[in-house]
């Protein structure tokens, strides 16, 4: 089995992978500017100095403390309902992490295709296998939560709309396929193992999540309901955090 065919489910062929990527960027960042203009009254500028100015007032606590406790750590959600955070924490952790994970393997795969560096890079592969999966599992149980909660708590299945069903079903799907393809890899042995070694299946399944992944995950973030993901933060920065 080649290096090429090495990321986690496998894309064969690391030039679809970026291109597809780079698609998906290109499509956000549209997106972004398109909302930071409607924000900022149809000035991006406008928005990036009004932005500024309230994150930065007097009185406000350090920036840093407030991205760690009220970003990272979501302190308010967690005063307001422990199980709620619980959940929140189990799907911003699996999907920041694999995020991040898919991130820096993108970069290790880029310096291969550039000659840069010396590293085995199914080795490196190898290494972010399980903290994947571990990661993979805490998303899917997050996520598992959030549709039983929808379900079964009447206050919350009253104030569920059909663009949460399509967010929260949607990562759900993502996150399914990307074990689907990891049961078909020959080249690992998981859970979803049983599923039966297959290069053309894992290869297909593979290509088919990645896209999907990059194209609801990350360019379609402007343009839904996920815009919260970025809005909130922000917003929670312009105030100064807190409660």
């Amino acid at each position: 089995m080649s290096e090429a065919f090495s990321y986690y489910s496998g894309i064969p062929t690391f030039t679809v992978m970026i291109g597809i990527a780079m698609v998906a960027v290109l499509i956000f960042m549209v997106g972004i500017i398109l909302d930071m203009k409607k924000w900022g009254g149809g000035s991006v500028s406008a928005f990036l100095s009004a932005f500024v100015k309230s994150a930065t007032k007097k009185g406000h606590p350090s920036i840093i403390k407030t991205i760690v406790l009220d970003i990272l750590i979501q302190r308010r959600i967690l005063r307001r309902s422990p199980f709620r955070w619980v959940m929140h924490m189990l799907i911003f952790i699996g999907w920041g992490g694999m995020l991040l994970l898919s991130l820096v393997f993108a970069a290790f795969e880029m310096l291969h295709e550039l000659g840069i560096g010396e590293f085995d890079l199914v080795s490196v592969r190898d290494s972010f296998d399980t903290p994947n999966e571990i990661l993979g599992y805490l998303l899917l149980v997050g996520l598992v939560i959030a549709i039983v909660r929808r379900l079964a708590i009447s206050d919350v299945s009253k104030g569920t709309e059909m663009f949460d069903w399509v967010l929260v079903l949607g990562i759900l799907f993502i996150t399914v396929t990307g074990f689907v393809a990891e049961g078909y890899r020959p080249d690992t042995v998981s859970a979803w193992s049983f599923m039966g070694a297959d290069a053309a299946l894992a290869e297909a399944m593979a290509l088919f999540h990645v896209l999907i992944s990059l194209l609801f995950c990350i360019a379609y973030i402007p343009f839904s309901k996920y815009i919260h993901m970025i809005a909130a933060p922000l917003v929670i920065l312009a105030n100064g955090g807190g409660e």
